[in-house]
């Protein structure tokens, strides 16, 4: 598995349209995503991937969803819920919503009655444009259809619509209007791809939860093919009538790519903003599934995570949604209490910012138009901070390092063109710490965003680092709250570069690995050549020592293969790789760690398991992802319930085993990876039951009674050796579900 240490690549116009040169190592080549302005998108998964993703949606950075329904009209869930999933928790008898419903409306109260008494009566489109554009805001997403399938537009393909039913009203056309009429926010969709209770898709009829009668689906059309009838033509309702920036899709993990066919509409959708007298640029995100469609997946212009925020730099663009709750509709059981504070969202927007993502933030406006207070107030606290230091955010882009490695400081940096941009989530106190990498010289100047301007001293440390002096009135030297943007800016200065390295994993004593080195020009201007100096620890070889990368165009990348090894006495831990940089008349090392460690001898191998429930192989288990989250793809599952469960590595040849790691999952089912035997043995094991297979000759058995860890390192006994390596749960019924497993050693000769 290679490991990447910062990030750089950018899928956006500026370096679609670069070239990037290396001296003597590289030639000429078009920047990531380049496509020629003539050629038409395909409705396949190479050409719609080769989309750049839009200069503008990589410079925004802050963009408002809104989820508007009839679950508005309720407004309610359990804490911790999703309020617009209520017909959904509705129709489980049992939950807190279901009882809710009954005792609140009554029985014979359909979800449907919601829609005629969803009125949106004090709606006002303009109020809401000038509220996003004062929190800041640069784009919003409007829901234009949930799962409830009722659209908020003039569908011509659905009666159940905001115009024909409830509001009577296109609600999305008159706030897209709002937004263009004096410009400067642009409009997106989100789309559900499923609709919950529609017959056309379920293929029976809509029941009353508590009495089992059959109940209208209002307004719908009954079709033969829900895809081809119904759910395309309405995406392509929205496109051609509504002109959207954005398609966000969700519902999407209902089924695969294959049936949504959504590829024929974001070709369309591509070739049409690119092909008219005037182009624009557009995005979808990858939810509209192309292909795996995950919340993480690469496909398409962006990733998706929600309520979970990258731990670094993903150098493939992504945006972070969540509510400022935890609902995305309106919740009127969520008490002031369960909202995060101004300083948590400002301190999450710069955290997001610095790693690549953009913050797509939630409001979800009660059944009558208006915008829960508390949901204004954050918003307008966010756009306070972003007056202030909104340079430090709009048009940036990520610096070596998301954090500070090398000081107690809660850093994030941003870089523009030549000034780099130190965010403090807290006020540091009387000194900011810089790293050793931050580009100054002696006319560098430093200055506190929001302040009078007045350049703070800085002096270097004996590491290095830039030490700053803060203002002696503290935190009310600058008018902004909540956060500290320090400025750091070299006069002659417009371009700075940012440096990304590609390593294994791991690398094992005494053997040498290929590492790559990418070097890229932040800045919208052509930065210089650039001078580079690599070395490890005492010991270790770095291959090229020193090179050279020509000037670079805006944006443009050049990659810097090269060798490193270290000794054959390295013992296993965290090394540091300098990174030693000359440009543009500053010199900067940035330090990279890199983990020594016995060889893995499982990656990669083959492996088996006694039985394999929700598409989750064996293989996941050797794959490198630890990350131990299903929705990334890196869990094994067997059946469920199971029959001895059972998980196999065959290593390939016989090797000195000194320990097995087991990783456990994140997201759920911890709990099921307990009292387990790890088994090795010369020869295949091949009972299923643990009593045959743990006692068969030759295998050494060692159990585990607590639940694994992250990873749980499991010491084999001394001398053992083997070339298959098990692990078997206890239990005889329980399934077993594996995130990862290592198996450490050295192999025969």
């Amino acid at each position: 598995m290679t490991r990447t240490h910062r990030g750089t690549v950018r899928r956006t116009g500026v370096a679609a349209a670069a070239l990037a040169t290396f001296a003597g190592l590289l030639g000429a080549a078009p920047g990531p995503g380049a496509e020629p302005a003539t050629k038409d998108y395909e409705p396949t998964v190479e050409s719609l991937n080769s989309h750049p993703t839009p200069q503008w949606f990589d410079d925004d950075k802050f963009g408002i969803f809104i989820h508007w329904g009839a679950y508005s009209v309720p407004a309610w869930g359990p804490r911790g819920s999703y309020a617009e999933w209520y017909w959904a928790y509705m129709n489980s008898p049992g939950n807190a919503t279901n009882t809710y419903h009954r005792d609140t409306f009554g029985q014979d109260t359909d979800y449907d009655d919601f829609i005629g008494r969803w009125k949106a009566e004090k709606y006002d489109p303009d109020a809401w444009v000038k509220l996003f554009k004062d929190a800041g805001a640069k784009y919003f997403v409007l829901t234009s259809k949930h799962h409830e399938g009722v659209a908020l537009y003039d569908s011509k393909v659905s009666g159940r619509d905001t115009v024909d039913l409830g509001p009577k009203r296109d609600l999305a056309g008159d706030l897209f209007k709002a937004a263009r009429k004096d410009g400067g926010l642009r409009a997106g969709f989100y789309y559900s791809l499923y609709e919950w209770n529609n017959p056309s898709y379920t293929g029976h009829p809509v029941r009353n939860p508590y009495t089992g009668a059959p109940v209208p689906y209002t307004g719908a059309p009954v079709v033969d093919d829900y895809v081809d009838d119904y759910m395309l033509p309405q995406m392509r309702e929205l496109v051609d009538q509504y002109d959207p920036d954005m398609l966000w899709c969700d519902g999407q993990w209902e089924k695969p790519a294959s049936y949504w066919k959504t590829a024929s509409v974001i070709a369309d959708y591509y070739n049409r903003a690119k092909n008219r007298e005037n182009p624009k640029e557009v995005a979808v995100a990858n939810r509209c599934k192309i292909e795996s469609g995950n919340l993480d997946s690469k496909e398409l212009d962006f990733q998706t995570p929600e309520y979970t925020v990258k731990p670094d730099i993903d150098p493939d663009k992504w945006e972070a949604s969540r509510g400022i709750a935890h609902s995305y509709g309106y919740n009127q059981n969520e008490p002031e209490e369960d909202h995060l504070t101004s300083d948590q969202l400002i301190d999450s927007l710069s955290d997001i910012v610095s790693k690549n993502g953009n913050l797509l933030l939630d409001v979800g406006p009660r059944a009558d138009g208006t915008i829960p207070e508390i949901q204004q107030q954050r918003l307008l606290d966010i756009g306070a901070w972003l007056k202030i230091n909104g340079e430090a955010v709009y048009g940036t882009t990520y610096w070596h390092h998301a954090e500070e490695p090398t000081g107690d400081d809660k850093i994030r940096y941003t870089v523009k063109d030549g000034s780099l941009y130190a965010t403090a989530l807290e006020w540091p106190g009387a000194e900011l710490t810089l790293g050793s990498d931050t580009p100054v010289a002696d006319d560098t100047r430093i200055t506190l965003l929001g302040s009078d301007g007045t350049p703070l001293p800085w002096r270097k440390d004996d590491r290095g680092r830039v030490v700053v002096r803060t203002p002696a009135q503290g935190a009310g030297a600058t008018a902004a709250k909540h956060a500290y943007v320090f400025k750091v800016a070299t006069p002659g200065v417009h371009s700075l570069v940012r440096t990304r390295t590609e390593l294994p994993e791991e690398l094992n004593p005494g053997a040498t690995a290929d590492g790559s080195l990418t070097v890229t020009n932040t800045a919208r201007k052509p930065a210089p050549e650039t001078r580079i100096g690599l070395s490890g620890p005492e010991g270790w070889t770095v291959t090229p020592a020193a090179t050279r990368v020509a000037p670079l165009a805006p944006g443009a990348d050049a990659k810097v293969p090269f060798k490193i090894t270290p000794p054959a006495s390295a013992a296993p831990g965290t090394y540091t790789l300098d990174i030693a940089l000359r440009h543009d008349g500053m010199r900067t090392t940035t330090r990279v760690t890199v983990e020594v460690a016995a060889e893995n001898l499982a990656l990669g191998r083959t492996a088996t398991q006694q039985a394999t429930a929700w598409d989750a192989p064996a293989a996941r288990a050797v794959d490198g992802n630890t990350d131990g989250n299903w929705g990334s793809g890196s869990v094994t599952h067997t059946a469920e319930p199971s029959n001895q469960a059972w998980w196999q590595v065959d290593l390939g040849s016989a090797a000195a085993l000194d320990q097995v790691e087991v990783w456990n999952r994140t997201d759920c089912c911890a709990e099921r990876l307990k009292d387990y035997w790890v088994l090795t043995s010369d020869t295949p094991i091949t009972a299923d039951g643990l009593e045959e297979a743990r006692t068969a000759p030759g295998v050494t058995a060692v159990h585990m009674t607590g639940q694994a860890g992250r990873p749980t390192a499991v010491e084999l006994p001394p001398g053992t050796t083997g070339r298959y390596v098990r692990v078997q749960l206890a239990s005889a019924t329980d399934p077993l579900s594996l995130a990862e497993v290592q198996v450490r050693g050295v192999r025969a000769g």
